[in-house]
């Protein structure tokens, strides 16, 4: 695998991690239960750390700076953001199946770019950034699990959560 042939799979993970940070920021922002911002801004912190390893990566490896990404990453939030469909769901649903879709994705990307490099360093960085997106993915399970039909995860607008 040529050097170019990296920097572009690495350049794609950082857009990945650049939708995901805006995607949880959003939903950060409007919600109202202190226990769903403080879940959404861990995981908005870790798409941050994520994309700070990957810029590193890219320096250390590829060599210059990244430029320009590309229109993609590597999971469902891209198409979210580039249609401006975020603001259409509604439902806490809707967000968390949109979460676990997007860091199924991206687990699923990690492992495949994994089996395509020789580098046993570049093997081992796309080993770990799968596992802490697959635990994102089962945390949001979890979440998803947890809700009964009126639990208000987000809690929007003047209304509270129904917690039980």
């Amino acid at each position: 695998m040529t050097k170019n042939q990296i920097g572009e799979i690495l350049k794609r993970a950082i857009k990945g991690e650049v939708d995901g940070y805006r995607f949880y920021n959003l939903l950060a922002e409007r919600a109202t239960n202190p226990d769903a911002k403080r879940k959404l801004e861990n995981l908005r912190d870790d798409e941050i750390r994520h994309e700070k390893t990957l810029i590193d990566i890219f320096k250390k490896h590829v060599g210059g700076d990244v430029g320009e990404l590309p229109e993609r990453g590597i999971n469902a939030l891209a198409e979210v953001f580039r249609k401006g469909r975020l603001e259409d769901r509604k439902s806490e649903m809707e967000f968390i199946n949109l979460a676990i879709e997007a860091e199924l994705a991206a687990t699923k990307y990690y492992q495949e770019q994994r089996e395509l490099v020789d580098d046993p360093t570049f093997r081992e960085i796309f080993d770990q950034l799968a596992e802490e997106e697959h635990s994102h993915f089962e945390l949001l399970q979890a979440e998803k699990d947890a809700i009964g039909g009126n639990y208000s995860w987000f809690g929007y607008g003047e209304s509270s959560p129904l917690e039980h």
